[in-house]
């Protein structure tokens, strides 16, 4: 009965080399056509032109939040990173309402504020 065992452990052992064997193989040729791939599209010089004249639409412009950390989120303080991503209805005593820009961090913050009010 040890002997079955023994003969089944070898059996199952030689099919997990083998299938590592082909999954390696498997892996190299993927990785040699999709190089290969790659190396065409980027040396046709109508693929490269049209990427290059989409490449503006992929940039987000930075701009800096103009979050009033102080009165906004005074228990939060330092967390602002300074690159907004949206805008937020502010009420200012001199200007009444505006849109401030605000990073992802202030606005979680002043969101969190309002919440414990």
């Amino acid at each position: 009965m040890d002997d079955d065992r023994d003969n089944l452990a070898r059996q199952f052992a030689a099919a997990g080399e083998a299938a590592a064997a082909v999954i390696g193989e498997w892996a190299q040729r993927v990785a040699a056509a999709t190089t290969e791939a790659v190396s065409k599209l980027t040396s046709d010089p109508a693929i490269r032109a049209a990427f290059e004249a989409s490449r503006p639409s992929f940039i987000r412009i930075r701009r800096d939040c103009e979050c009033p950390c102080a009165n906004a989120h005074p228990d939060d303080m330092g967390v602002c990173d300074n690159d907004a991503v949206m805008t937020r209805p502010f009420t200012s005593d001199l200007d009444g309402p505006v849109d401030i820009l605000l990073c992802a961090p202030c606005a979680t913050a002043q969101g969190l504020a309002e919440l414990s009010q």
